[in-house]
């Protein structure tokens, strides 16, 4: 959304308040913290409030917001329970594609199929007491960054659960620094661009750290990356987004591989679009007007065709589910980033289990895309070299000059990146970097040195982030090329005259 829309439209909301006496006026040396303690005290079913909340509905209608950029959050949440406030994201059709693509080409997650029987005896399961969280405070606000919440908390579930750290972790950093990977401030994202950053950064560091709580839940930025201390932190040597199949399979092959994924005491990114304003407003109603204890039949708008300026999406964090005999009381229980409330005290909802998985929603009568997504991050803590290897160099030590010789070059990146190589022949021939290759990928190169002699062959790699390796070497001698003796008597055999006048010389 325009910033300065966004600003006339939270000036109005606020100076409507006041007129109508729905929150009290705020003396100058009051807080942020006061301003937000006034908001909770407000009394949704007051009678003014929905005639303001109508009124406000009007001048800040879906039709008439059309500037706003993709992937931006054009909604806000400020923890009050007002349906009309709570954040979204848009995307259009463009935006869309790249993020299917990039989940089509994203690995599978690994199911581990000794855990079938623990899943089938068990009637639920909850993954929320390895998460650090407070639920007040996990709130994006105006800020259009759901993705980031469920990313880190994933990450802060396997910190726990491989290292044995419980930690609530930065959402912050990402947030203030994602620039450096080509993410902007309370911008959209997803998984796979999270998985980039901290590929990139290598490490990750806990919400405590000076100037690393969150702080732009209205949208600001104004927290510089450098200002935020990164010490202490823990040292991330590999991560990569991994999608669960829920898509192409039947109802119960996705929900027992979402299963499968929380079993192994892993979090859940959970991600779904809204086709249309009227969902929006659905959900939005669902949430700030019903108990935690309710279920919301997620699938209700399956095959719908989209509107292209209304449709929205967001991303939570499954973080368990309930699944009693029969299928009336069976839910996912998803942890959202809205903050809490009276009615939901710990953030958390609930969304149906039976349900379409492969919801498809349609724009100009062609399927636009599904409807849900769910993955989860494979990630390994720990100090790994940031540069690649020195890379291996076979091939032939000794051969003849002027004669074509093949050499094989590969290298280990530990964070898995792609790999280019720089090769010096030793004799004033260089080869430029070339690539990208796959890490541990065999590279075959040929070359010919014209005179004999002993020469070193020098070999570099460096990843996509141009973090260079050592140079490795082997040493190959070249010697002449003799005539070959097979020509010598042919033409002795092709000329028998010749004989009796050799024989007189021998």
């Amino acid at each position: 959304m325009n910033k300065n829309y966004l600003k006339i439209k939270i000036f109005t909301i606020v100076s409507l308040f006041l007129m109508m006496g729905i929150i009290p006026s705020i003396s100058g040396d009051q807080n942020e913290n006061n301003i937000d303690n006034s908001l909770l005290e407000l009394d949704t079913n007051n009678e003014e409030f929905f005639n303001i909340k109508s009124f406000i509905s009007s001048l800040f209608s879906f039709k008439n917001t059309e500037d706003y950029s993709v992937f931006e959050d054009t909604q806000s949440s400020d923890s009050f329970e007002n349906p009309e406030l709570f954040p979204m994201m848009r995307v259009d059709y463009e935006t869309f594609k790249e993020m299917k693509e990039a989940e089509e080409n994203t690995d599978y997650a690994f199911l581990d199929s000794s855990l079938s029987e623990e899943i089938s005896a068990a009637s639920s399961y909850s993954t929320l007491d390895l998460l650090d969280y407070v639920p007040s405070e996990r709130n994006q606000g105006w800020c259009g960054n759901c993705w980031a919440w469920p990313s880190t908390s994933v990450l802060s579930m396997a910190l726990n659960v491989q290292e044995g750290i419980f930690d609530r972790l930065s959402v912050q950093y990402i947030n203030s620094c994602g620039y450096k990977r080509f993410i902007d401030c309370c911008d959209g994202g997803t998984l796979e661009s999270f998985a980039s950053f901290y590929r990139y950064i290598g490490y990750t560091i806990p919400w405590s750290n000076d100037n690393a709580h969150w702080q732009d839940r209205y949208g600001g930025c104004k927290t510089d990356c450098e200002s935020i201390a990164t010490t202490p932190n823990y040292p991330i040597s590999s991560i990569y987004s991994r999608k669960i199949p829920i898509h192409r399979v039947s109802e119960e092959e996705a929900i027992e591989n979402i299963k499968n994924i929380l079993h192994q005491d892993r979090g859940v990114y959970f991600s779904f679009f809204l086709p249309n304003s009227a969902e929006l407003q659905n959900f939005n109603n669902f949430w700030s007007q019903y108990p935690e204890s309710s279920v919301y039949p997620l699938d209700s708008y399956c095959g719908d065709e989209i509107n292209e300026h209304e449709v929205a999406g967001h991303a939570v964090l499954c973080v368990g589910y309930n699944d009693e005999t029969g299928t009336d009381n069976d839910y996912w229980i998803m942890l959202n980033s809205w903050g809490s409330s009276t009615r939901r005290p710990n953030g958390l909802f609930r969304i149906n289990m039976h349900m379409n998985y492969n919801c498809n929603l349609t724009y100009n009568g062609n399927k636009w895309g599904y409807a849900f997504g769910a993955k989860t991050l494979n990630v390994t803590f720990g100090s790994e070299p940031e540069n690649p290897d020195a890379p291996s160099i076979n091939g032939p030590e000794s051969a003849k000059a002027r004669s074509l010789q093949y050499y094989e070059f590969s290298t280990t990146d530990h964070q898995g990146d792609d790999v280019y190589f720089t090769i010096d022949w030793g004799d004033g021939e260089e080869q430029g970097w070339i690539g990208p290759f796959k890490s541990k990928e065999k590279v075959e190169l040929s070359h010919s040195w014209d005179k004999n002699g002993d020469f070193t062959i020098r070999a570099k790699s460096r990843d996509k982030n141009w973090k260079e390796s050592d140079w490795s070497t082997l040493q190959v001698s070249m010697t002449k090329s003799k005539i070959s003796n097979s020509i010598f008597f042919s033409f002795l055999e092709n000329h028998p005259a010749l004989h009796p006048l050799l024989e007189q010389f021998f």
